[in-house]
């Protein structure tokens, strides 16, 4: 996984992909599949800023990474040439459609802060086809701004700080 780590800071500074880089990626979706497909996390899986992260809160995430090295490695149009990153992008995107109509939350906001963090880089590199990205992303940019919807209570100050370079990369 420090592969996968590696790749993501990379991202994050806003540096494209060498082809070294994207093969990396492409083997890293091998492994990465299997553990969203079992619901289970690796026992040290991190989040991209280092802190340990478990449960659903680490599932997100990974699927996350997962997508965001799909968008990097294969550009904008990378649901359409990896039926897997396709249905994982349409999962996430339903589960978080799904809490906006059930929880009454502001669009682009998941369930707990650190889970809205880890989505908030899709939102920036518009790797959700189906969404209006620019405006999710800036309801989230607004939220830790303001201090509303998940982030009116504690949060975790080191990853959003991770998350927010993917904000700064237009």
């Amino acid at each position: 996984m420090e592969e996968m780590y590696r790749l993501l800071n990379k991202a994050a500074a806003g540096k494209k992909f060498k082809t070294s880089d994207k093969e990396a990626a492409i083997e890293l979706f091998d492994e990465i599949l299997p553990l969203l497909e079992s619901r289970q996390n690796p026992p040290d899986f991190k989040l991209g800023s280092g802190q340990i992260a478990t449960g659903a809160t680490g599932r997100i995430a990974l699927n996350s990474y997962y997508q965001l090295l799909g968008r990097f490695t294969y550009g904008k149009k990378f649901t359409r040439i990896d039926d897997n990153l396709a249905y994982w992008n349409m999962y996430l995107s339903y589960c978080i459609m799904r809490g906006y109509f059930t929880g009454r939350r502001e669009k682009g906001f998941y369930c707990c802060s650190t889970c809205t963090l880890s989505v908030l880089p899709l939102y920036c590199t518009d790797a959700l086809p189906d969404f209006d990205c620019a405006s999710l992303k800036q309801n989230i940019l607004e939220g830790i701004i303001n201090r509303t919807g998940t982030f009116s209570r504690n949060f975790n100050q080191k990853y959003a700080d991770w998350v927010l370079q993917f904000a700064e990369l237009e």
